[in-house]
């Protein structure tokens, strides 16, 4: 960490991993602050949204006034995501796709259904506002569905057609993410106190999840040692830098552009099943779990601290026109038909809180947003599981064929 005077204006420059400690820092800070606010609580919201939201206001109030500024280096907050979806693509195998069954078959369709409306609903408000078409794909499934990583992707290829693309998708993105992170909670919230909702003990899916992950897993209850956590970095590691790999062969040979995590998650899915059927590779669903959620709370809280809500603030009054409607469809179609067509239940809401994460921002902020329903209501495991298939994998591969189309249709 450096503090330097640039362009008249102190300026603290944050390293890699001073990023990571001021974000962990905020994270506990927003963990506290959660603790001691019931209306919070009730909510469901997030730490790592409570956290980020208060220190990028600040951000955003020292920057305005002239004060002082902030540069980060987020290095590893690409790092911890594609190895978080690495943990999540580890832990799906087809015999637990098959636990899923008709909710896991209704949740992606309700996904796909969404990226699709979210596309129809950004092209159409564009044009009525007199925007060009465009700006309809960057303020909606390209940076709301697809989050961050596509908007920064197809944002890319529309600046080399002469459009200023990408700065639109990632402002576009950062607004989907608080909204995610903001909105899913509450909607799960409202849909269990208003419908009565309790979780149902001991339920087929539930139990016949459980059952096959305690049979995948290979965990016991002797101590976690250093070496057998080297072991498990070790593995995700090699499936992350191969999957680096293999989306540098997509580029490179196909001209297709796909999210960082996208192949490490579907070699680390392909291993686990071939994993299962071999039992080469003894894994500890602890070691596992403990990964995953360390990594996940890295990715979410460097997003949000490095969130510059000016970006926002300077938006043009069409973006923020197509945002807003976007947000609304979505939030009400969450709410009146994802939930109905899930089984109007308890995790059927659940489902709705993670959908609302990756469908308006990010994967981790639909996993951080039922994590922070279930501690209050109860665990769901079915609906982790469609989330973990359908939002950590699938939604990608729909999302590459929805926003190539729409770049070269309305490009």
């Amino acid at each position: 960490m450096t503090f330097t005077i640039e362009e008249g204006l102190f300026t603290v420059n944050l390293t890699a991993i001073s990023t990571v400690a001021l974000a962990l820092l905020m994270l506990l800070v927003g963990q506290a602050i959660k603790n001691r606010s019931n209306f919070l609580k009730k909510y469901c919201i997030p730490a790592p949204v409570i956290g980020g939201i208060i220190f990028s206001l600040l951000n955003l109030i020292v920057h305005e006034f002239h004060i002082m500024q902030f540069t980060m280096d987020t290095s590893y907050q690409s790092d911890m995501q594609n190895l978080f979806f690495t943990c999540v693509g580890f832990g799906i195998t087809f015999g637990l796709m098959k636990k899923g069954g008709s909710r896991l078959i209704k949740y992606f369709i309700m996904a796909a259904i969404l990226a699709v409306l979210q596309g129809g609903v950004g092209v159409l408000t564009a044009t009525a506002v007199g925007a060009q078409k465009w700006l309809g794909l960057m303020c909606g499934p390209a940076a709301l569905s697809g989050g961050h990583g596509n908007a920064a992707a197809y944002g890319s290829i529309l600046d080399g057609m002469g459009y200023n693309a990408s700065i639109v998708g990632l402002a576009a993105a950062t607004f989907g993410l608080v909204s995610g992170g903001f909105f899913g909670g509450p909607l799960a919230e409202r849909l269990i106190r208003k419908k009565g909702l309790v979780k149902k003990l001991n339920t087929n899916e539930e139990l016949l999840a459980e059952k096959y992950g305690n049979e995948a897993s290979g965990t016991s209850n002797h101590p976690v040692t250093a070496h057998e956590l080297f072991k498990h970095v070790t593995l995700l590691a090699t499936l992350l830098a191969l999957g680096i790999f293999i989306k540098s062969l997509f580029k490179d040979y196909l001209n297709i552009s796909i999210p960082a995590y996208a192949g490490s998650a579907l070699l680390a899915c392909i291993v686990a099943n071939v994993n299962t059927k071999t039992g080469w590779i003894k894994t500890d669903e602890r070691i596992m779990t403990t990964i995953q959620d360390f990594t996940l709370g890295i990715f979410l809280s460097i997003a949000m601290i490095s969130l510059q809500l000016w970006q926002l603030v300077d938006l043009a009054i069409p973006m923020i026109i197509i945002l807003c409607v976007n947000l609304i469809v979505t939030l009400l179609y969450l709410y009146f038909i994802t939930f109905r067509v899930c089984g109007k239940d308890f995790d059927a809401a659940i489902m709705c809180a993670g959908m609302a994460g990756h469908g308006l921002g990010a994967s981790p902020t639909g996993f951080a947003n039922m994590d922070s329903v279930t501690q209050k209501y109860g665990e769901s495991k079915i609906s982790y599981l469609c989330v973990t298939v359908v939002g950590g994998i699938l939604m990608d591969w729909v999302l590459l064929v929805l926003n190539t189309f729409m770049v070269s249709m309305f490009g």
